[in-house]
């Protein structure tokens, strides 16, 4: 089993590369040289910056809105940072079109297999007690993903 630190650092890791990619879509440049190279310097496969561009975009797509960062040197999360994080951690083992506790509506198959793959290119594994966790009944009030504060942060503004 991974240390909570170990998992920290695995969670911090994909936010960074979140940030990257999320910085470079705000200045409209391209996100997977720079992210390319911060996960090769950590030692992730090769297709983690494809495989974590992907559910990026695609998690956006689906929400239709924006994820929002926290500020880039910030060792905060925000809370779609948070979710992101959620999702990571309980997409391999979600049935597809099945709510739980931590993703009450469910979650699209293409989501379900990036989330996947990101797993498989980080070398993320799924703590026994998230996997009990997924069995509990969903909730509509429990989605991690809250409607965003700021209109600027609105999906195609």
């Amino acid at each position: 089993m991974r240390s909570c630190r170990q998992r920290g650092f695995q969670d911090a890791m994909f936010i960074r590369l979140f940030r990257l990619w999320s910085i470079a879509r705000d200045d409209a440049a391209p996100a997977l040289p720079a992210m390319f190279e911060e996960a090769a310097k950590l030692g992730y496969k090769d297709q983690t910056a494809a495989a974590c561009a992907s559910l990026f975009e695609l998690v956006e797509a689906h929400l239709g809105r924006q994820l929002v960062r926290e500020c880039c040197c910030s060792p905060k999360f925000s809370p779609d940072e948070r979710a992101l994080i959620g999702v990571l951690r309980t997409a391999p083992t979600l049935e597809v079109g099945r709510g739980t506790r931590e993703v009450p509506h469910g979650m699209p198959g293409a989501i379900s297999w990036a989330a996947s793959c990101v797993c498989d290119a980080m070398g993320v594994k799924l703590d026994d007690n998230v996997v009990r966790l997924i069995r509990a009944p969903a909730n509509s009030q429990d989605c991690p993903f809250s409607i965003s504060e700021r209109s600027e942060h609105s999906y195609g503004v």
